[in-house]
């Protein structure tokens, strides 16, 4: 299959060479030039704008970092909507507000082509191993025109319903993920200052209930000081604080998704936006002076 892919950063760089490694014809787009080398390297070919991408693809995926930036990159000068081909299908696998997915759907509809949402769970080593868990959500037909491509880079991928819905669930899950980060990251700062050994704090929360894949995953390089991101500290608060406004129009209270936000606001006013989420460790510890 003819894919395009539009956003080849910490991310979609290697969901990009899953793509190629799979077989399908690619055409990549990026601001950054160094990524777009390396996967030409691999035999992906270097388009010069998006439009380029979408007009030598059957399916284009993007993986850009927000609301305005998908906007920008569909309907902007050089745009996707300037070259998309009648029939043509267009995947946002970044995480954005629900309704700019609807509202970007019906954009792409006008203009004849189909839009679906596809965003990602899991981080840096998931997408380099090609066992993303994905969210769908789009109308069936188009869900199984992209299936092919959607497969090289997941392992785990579930129909949530119609677009909007497969966003919503993923602001749900990095929301959920941020409180429990904040919650071991706390547990983790009290113990050190009561003198408890990391290690033992570890094994001791796996005995329990605490037991948490955040907690099993980050253990090992939250101990050796290892903070370079897998997923960064920006994109998580990025995304809760889009949880946050989409939870409002909702009327849903979200006090431990606010306190959790305010953690991460703070390690953002520190300097820790480029590095992992798992900085929470480092806030608490630095606001308790540990």
């Amino acid at each position: 299959m003819r894919v395009g892919f539009v956003g080849c950063g910490t991310m979609g760089e290697h969901m990009a060479r899953n793509i190629i490694k799979e077989g399908h014809e690619l055409s990549v787009f990026d601001i950054n030039v160094e990524p777009l080398q390396r996967l030409q390297e691999d035999g992906a070919s270097i388009k010069q704008r998006p439009a380029d991408v979408v007009s030598a693809s059957e399916v284009t995926i993007m993986m850009v970092v927000n609301d305005q930036q998908v906007r920008e990159v569909i309907t902007g000068e050089n745009g996707l909507l300037e070259g998309l081909q009648p029939g043509g299908t267009i995947v946002i696998m970044s995480t954005i507000t629900p309704g700019v997915c609807v509202e970007m759907a019906d954009v792409v509809r006008a203009a004849g082509g189909d839009l679906m949402e596809a965003p990602v769970v899991l981080s840096q080593p998931a997408a380099i191993a090609g066992e993303l868990g994905i969210y769908l959500g789009g109308a069936p037909e188009t869900c199984d025109k992209a299936m092919p491509v959607i497969e090289c880079m997941g392992k785990n991928i579930i129909r949530m319903g119609n677009v909007g819905t497969a966003m919503a669930m993923k602001l749900c899950h990095n929301m959920m993920t941020a409180t429990i980060a904040q919650g071991v990251s706390e547990m983790l700062t009290l113990g050190k200052k009561a003198g408890l050994d990391f290690d033992d704090i570890i094994t001791a929360i796996s005995y329990g209930g605490g037991q948490n894949f955040f907690l099993d995953s980050k253990a090992p390089t939250i101990k050796e000081g290892d903070f370079i991101a897998r997923f960064s500290l920006a994109n998580m608060n990025k995304d809760m604080g889009l949880t946050l406004v989409f939870a409002d129009t909702l009327g849903v209270s979200m006090p431990a998704g606010a306190a959790a936000k305010q953690v991460a606001s703070a390690a953002m006013a520190a300097g820790m936006g480029p590095d992992d989420f798992s900085s929470f460790v480092r806030i608490n510890e630095k606001l308790s002076e540990v």
